[in-house]
């Protein structure tokens, strides 16, 4: 895989255990970088395995909130074993909080995050961040731990934040609901271009769209469209900071 500036692309948010193998072999022709994100142990599981096999798979191990529940600590315990265990992880995702699907379970959800939080600052490990109507609370938990490198994964937060996000040098991400997404339109409007991956949330549905891989550069002009730039300013300033992701991982 070419390693020039300007040919590195990432999908920074796919969940890459949920494909049959030969859909992950023709995802792996598409020539780019996926972080495979994971729901629980048996995912994180599955997803070590395909990056094992597939140069191109970025592994993150990881608890998503809606799977946190009072039952919480022995699921978190094997996610904390594998991610100090293995060496191909750098990323930890997909994690966070989440008080618009999951608010009964909030508390469970808080002392997860803070120890995911906890050892990407001690490994200094990238977090892949789930934050629905918690970006505030997100924010403050990263802060307090000092996290050095994050993506916010579908940012619809509030607008006030971006300056905060920038400030911390976080990453938020862009996928093809901004086609139709007012919220999220807003938010890259006046979200800097040097904070913006792209991700395909795949195999995600979301009114109507079925999201891939495949669709992220479409993503390109629909940012494009709503900075007034050139498609190709956006397709270049993206990649940037794709190589740039992934140089800090120490991937490149």
């Amino acid at each position: 895989m070419g390693r020039e500036v300007d040919k590195v692309l990432v999908d920074a948010h796919c969940h890459l255990h949920e494909y049959n193998d030969a859909e992950v072999r023709s995802i792996g022709d598409l020539g780019i970088y996926v972080v495979s994100v994971s729901d629980d142990y048996k995912s994180s599981l599955k997803t070590l395995e395909i990056s094992k096999r597939y140069g191109w798979v970025i592994p993150a191990i990881g608890l998503h909130p809606w799977n946190v529940d009072i039952n919480y600590i022995d699921e978190l315990k094997n996610i904390e074993r594998l991610l100090l265990e293995n060496q191909l992880v750098r990323v930890i995702g997909e994690v966070g909080l989440d008080k618009k699907f999951k608010p009964y379970t909030l508390q469970y959800q808080d002392i997860v995050f803070r120890r995911f939080a906890e050892i990407a600052r001690e490994k200094d490990f990238a977090l892949n961040i789930h934050a629905a109507n918690a970006w505030r609370e997100v924010l403050d938990i990263l802060y307090r731990y000092d996290v050095s490198l994050a993506i916010i994964h579908w940012y619809t937060g509030p607008l006030e934040l971006i300056k905060e996000i920038v400030d911390r040098g976080y990453y938020i991400t862009v996928n093809m609901a901004i086609a139709i997404q007012q919220k999220y339109r807003e938010v890259v409007k006046v979200a800097p271009l040097d904070i913006m991956l792209v991700e395909s949330d795949a195999p995600y549905r979301y009114r109507g769209l079925e999201f891939h891989p495949r669709e992220i550069t479409g993503v390109f002009r629909y940012v494009a469209e709503l900075k007034g730039l050139d498609s190709n300013e956006v397709r270049n300033s993206i990649m940037k900071n794709s190589y740039k992701f992934l140089k800090r991982l120490e991937i490149l």
